[in-house]
């Protein structure tokens, strides 16, 4: 995993990170960077920024890409004529703004590195006899605690004072200091008493009596400095991973479309008796936990990841941030797959980079695979994931429909659902609707349930949705966070499943009408049409159209579907005709042992 990540020039390592940073704006390819740009990577990813030290940073104030190292040479040979000792150094803590910004942002995950995985040359001994990292780090640690100007005396020295005795320790950032500034600070010599105690008199008034008596001096600072400030020597332990383990990493018990594909995963693993630990992305607080999910994975849940491999079930954009955020972790896998959708048909600058972060990129739908061919990841594959259906018996089943909703007995359901959560624009209810208006009149026994999620979040939207379902007959609108349970209840009582997506990267609630025997009438584009030969499945031609500004995600320059209403309609009156489909191939292809059959033979 390392060389992969070694073998990425800074350059492109930069324009993933940016592209994280300006989540979810696109940025285009030919972009500069900005010294703001690089301070919001450094404050998100700091982990990030400290691994990468020596690889860019900014010169000069200008906008661009060079090495961490050259900018602190440069500001070492601008301060060089200006005296030495530490009274030089409190007068000349002018570093460029810029690099200093970096590195103070970068000063929390400074602690998890050992000295040898800083850029040479930061430990030589610079005027005053400190080392350049050492004047580094206390302009860093004065940048990014501007309040304790407020508590040192106004003095040449204090504020060193205060960063030899508080902020070092503060930050955990002992261990990084070279032999040479830990014997100025902590030995002396014979002439000298350790700078730390001089340092630390200044906050310490009962120690004033022993500041004629050296040799009880130098007890207390033996017996009692390291204890109570704490001053720790030792580099942080390596991550240790556990051979042969694999880490699942995704949103695996969220009521959330990605949380079932991360869901299925791990049963496909289980189903193939391949151990492995899951470790939870960090989803929105608003994001409700599905108990069925909880209960059957709860045991394998970690909080950390203990595995030597990873396979990231989630979005490219999440999996991406994840690795930023816990960059040491993410370098330490020895390989990394991502199994992921998307809807739209190519990845925007930025992005396409960040793919080639990963082994192996697993697709769910040839239309997804297509969005990734060309990127710069290992190498890139379909495979189907496997569609979970709880399978109640049909008593149970109606009795937990009637509990959730109560439908007219002898009524025609026609079925739409979606999450406001995933873009009411690419979801396209609106067509749904009126594909349901243009047949009513034919068939008056028929009830359109618009299933929801999340409307509360989106009250606007919901608003709106409200407003076009008055108008029309026949509609029953629920909202809520529903266990796949009842929505499976809910799918099998209906007669037709609509779903008129402008663009889908799989379409699960359209393969589970397929398995549980209800018609689906859906969009014939993206990755739902390799459904297109199941029994059941009505496709309903569309003409591709160039997104708007707003309309979506990452949507500059791409293009998706627009459904025809005529033939929507027309492919909805079919679908609630006499004939009933039976769940044919879709049976086999979304099962979980295809699935986890061929998921372990590629981790393989």
């Amino acid at each position: 995993m390392s060389d992969r990540i070694a073998g990425m020039p800074a350059e492109d390592l930069l324009r993933i990170a940016l592209a994280a940073v300006r989540f979810p704006a696109a940025i285009g390819s030919g972009e500069r960077f900005t010294p703001a740009d690089l301070q919001r990577i450094a404050e998100r990813f700091p982990g990030f920024l400290a691994a990468h030290l020596d690889r860019f940073g900014v010169l000069g104030g200008a906008p661009g890409i060079a090495g961490f190292g050259s900018a602190l040479a440069a500001w070492a040979r601008g301060g060089a004529g200006e005296g030495a000792g530490l009274a030089a150094l409190a007068q000349r803590l002018s570093l460029r703004p810029e690099a200093g910004a970096l590195l103070a942002a970068a000063l929390p995950a400074m602690a998890e590195l050992r000295p040898r995985d800083l850029p040479p040359g930061l430990a030589a001994p610079g005027p005053g006899g400190f080392s350049l990292l050492f004047r580094l780090l206390a302009y860093a640690i004065r940048l990014r605690r501007p309040d304790m100007l407020a508590v040192v005396p106004a003095e040449p020295l204090a504020m060193v004072d205060w960063v030899i005795v508080f902020g070092l320790a503060e930050h955990g950032l002992w261990h990084l200091l070279p032999i040479r500034d830990r014997r100025l600070l902590l030995a002396g010599d014979e002439n000298r008493l350790p700078l730390f105690l001089r340092a630390v008199g200044r906050f310490r008034p009962d120690l004033a009596a022993l500041a004629d008596r050296p040799f009880l001096l130098r007890d207390w600072f033996r017996r009692h400095a390291s204890a109570e400030y704490g001053i720790r020597l030792e580099a942080p332990a390596a991550i240790a991973a556990r051979p042969g383990l694999l880490t699942v990493i995704g949103p695996w018990k969220q009521v959330l479309g990605i949380a079932d594909d991360c869901f299925s995963a791990c049963r496909a693993l289980l189903e193939a008796d391949r151990p492995f630990e899951v470790v939870s992305t960090r989803p929105a607080r608003w994001i409700e936990a599905d108990p069925d999910k909880l209960a059957l994975l709860g045991h394998l849940s970690a909080p950390v990841p203990h595995g030597d491999r990873a396979l990231f079930c989630d979005t490219l954009f999440e999996a991406v941030i994840w690795a930023l955020r816990h960059w040491r972790r993410f370098e330490a896998f020895r390989r990394t797959d991502l199994f992921t959708p998307w809807e739209l048909p190519g990845l925007p600058p930025g992005w396409r980079l960040a793919a080639g972060m990963f082994d192996t990129v697993m697709t769910p739908a040839g239309f997804v695979q297509q969005a990734f061919a060309g990127t710069g990841a290992g190498r890139v594959l379909r495979l189907t994931s496997s569609v979970e259906v709880v399978g109640r018996p049909a008593p149970a089943a109606r009795l937990l429909l009637r509990r959730a909703l109560p439908l007219p007995p002898r009524a025609r359901v026609v079925l739409t659902v979606f999450d406001f959560s995933s873009h009411v624009s690419r979801k396209n209810p609106d067509a749904a609707i009126a594909a349901f208006a243009a047949i009513r009149r034919q068939f008056k026994d028929a009830v359109l349930v618009v299933k929801t999620t999340r409307g509360r979040r989106r009250r606007g939207e919901a608003r709106q949705l409200a407003a076009k379902l008055r108008a029309v007959p026949g509609a029953i609108w629920v909202d809520g966070a529903w266990d796949n349970a009842a929505l499976e209840a809910l799918i099998q009582r209906a007669d037709a499943f609509i779903s008129l997506h402008r663009a889908e990267g799989f379409g699960r609630n359209i393969a589970k009408a397929l398995l549980l025997g209800t018609k689906a009438v859906v969009t014939d584009w993206s990755g739902n049409a390799d459904m297109r030969a199941e029994p059941g499945y009505f496709g309903v031609r569309a003409k591709l159209v160039p997104l708007r500004p707003g309309d979506y995600v990452l949507a500059r320059g791409q293009h998706w579907a627009e459904p025809d209403a005529r033939h929507a309609a027309r492919q909805l009156r079919a679908a609630l005709g006499p004939s009933v489909p039976k769940p044919g191939r879709a049976a086999c292809r979304f099962s979980r042992q295809r699935f986890g059959r061929r998921l372990v033979k590629i981790l393989e």
